[in-house]
């Protein structure tokens, strides 16, 4: 039987986390077998397939929350530090060469905190398939594969190139453990551009899926006057942009709410900022919520104003259970890559205030167009079918996919 080892920062929260458990459910009902390694947090709170085993790598994990029944714990001998060697250079470059530094000092976090314990798990596997998510995962499984017999694949959920700061020393580490790759699966042709110092790498864009079965069905009728978004709270997802808009949006339609659903290290910002607006009446910010797709169904509309994405699968949800949707044209591409402009949904350029208030108060004040979008977004549910969708993914990973 096949092996597969997915690598993940968590299955405690986030659209990408989200998917990627259904991903691997998809890969364990064709009978092959799955393991999920956790490098930051062993909490799962997504559904997972009783066929899938989940494990967590991190040395000293965070056991909140944390379910033995969901998730065992990899723990190596002994705890790994920098060498003599690597102690000693690092003092020399922070002396002389402080950029060259920066990468060390972030190769060496790597290494210690998530490369040894990867390296020794997935070492006792030689014949497994190893597909990592995002970045800093990406990079330590690449390190931690570098001398091991595997297939080794990454994976990308969002726009590379604008996730760290140009003098981030990731992009470096990039560039350097990449190499490594068997193959690479992006979400969007956007994505494909900044990998071109990997051309012998095999590429596959495999968008994301939408389980429609697992979704409401769509609202009919007079939609109740709330504006709703959900997404982890975090800088890149632009949360301050929306309540700036919708402070101009609320001067004008009074009786219009925001809500808010999600979790994450802005949300005291959020507080503060809503307060600052005066819109502690309007504003609802609540927690993470699991069926809060039936809750929002009937809302006036869905806006995302990220500044980075691959393909938001909040949008997507969104699109599926047929609300208006108002969505930043982001870096990655994935909204433009979904959203036809006036047709199934609106695009406005990112972080522009007036932009985004515009739409909104178009989508409000013009009811035919909300519901001529609200229509023919919901047809996204044939396009990115799952079964379609996870098995492009699974033929990726086993090499079988074409360019």
């Amino acid at each position: 039987m096949k092996h597969i080892i997915m690598v993940l920062h968590t299955l405690a929260i986030g659209g990408a986390e989200r998917r990627l458990s259904a991903v691997a459910n998809y890969i364990a009902e064709q009978g092959y077998e799955v393991t999920v390694l956790l490098i930051d947090n062993p909490v799962v709170k997504f559904p997972v397939d009783p066929r899938v085993k989940v494990v967590c790598v991190n040395q000293s994990p965070d056991l909140t929350e944390y379910d033995p029944a969901k998730c065992e714990l990899f723990k190596m001998a002994k705890q790994p530090a920098p060498s003599f060697f690597e102690n000693n250079l690092l003092r020399m470059e922070r002396a002389f060469h402080r950029n060259k530094a920066r990468e060390t000092e972030a190769e060496l976090y790597l290494k210690t905190h998530y490369v040894a314990p990867l390296h020794d798990y997935i070492r006792q596997y030689p014949d497994a398939i190893v597909i990592s998510f995002m970045t800093i995962p990406n990079i330590s499984t690449m390190m931690a594969v570098k001398h091991l017999p595997n297939r080794a694949l990454f994976g990308d959920c969002t726009d590379a190139a604008t996730e760290f700061a140009e003098t981030s020393p990731y992009h470096v580490l990039r560039r350097r453990y990449y190499q490594r790759a068997d193959g690479a699966i992006l979400q969007t042709d956007g994505q494909l551009g900044y990998y071109s110092f990997l051309p012998h790498t095999k590429k596959h864009v495999v968008p994301n899926f939408i389980r429609g079965d697992a979704l409401p069905e769509p609202f009919i009728g007079v939609r109740r006057k709330e504006i709703v978004t959900y997404c982890r709270l975090s800088p890149v997802k632009n949360i301050p942009l929306l309540l700036d808009a919708f402070a101009l949006l609320h001067q004008d339609h009074p009786d219009y709410s925001l809500s808010i659903y999600g979790e994450g290290s802005i949300r005291g910002k959020l507080l503060e900022k809503i307060t600052t607006l005066s819109l502690g009446e309007a504003v609802h910010l609540h927690d993470f919520d699991l069926n809060l797709h039936a809750k929002i169904r009937d809302a006036a509309m869905f806006v995302s104003s990220s500044d980075r994405e691959g393909i938001s699968n909040s949008m997507l949800e969104a699109m599926a259970i047929g609300l208006p949707c108002v969505c930043t044209d982001c870096a990655g591409g994935g909204a433009r890559m979904m959203i036809e402009d006036h047709v199934n949904g609106l695009l406005v350029p990112m972080k522009d205030v007036n932009a985004l208030y515009l739409a909104m108060k178009e989508v409000i004040e013009n009811p035919e167009l909300a519901e001529t979008m609200s229509r023919n977004a919901i047809k996204i549910k044939d396009r990115l079918r799952p079964e379609v969708i996870c098995q492009q993914m699974l033929d990726a990973i086993l090499g079988e996919a074409e360019e």
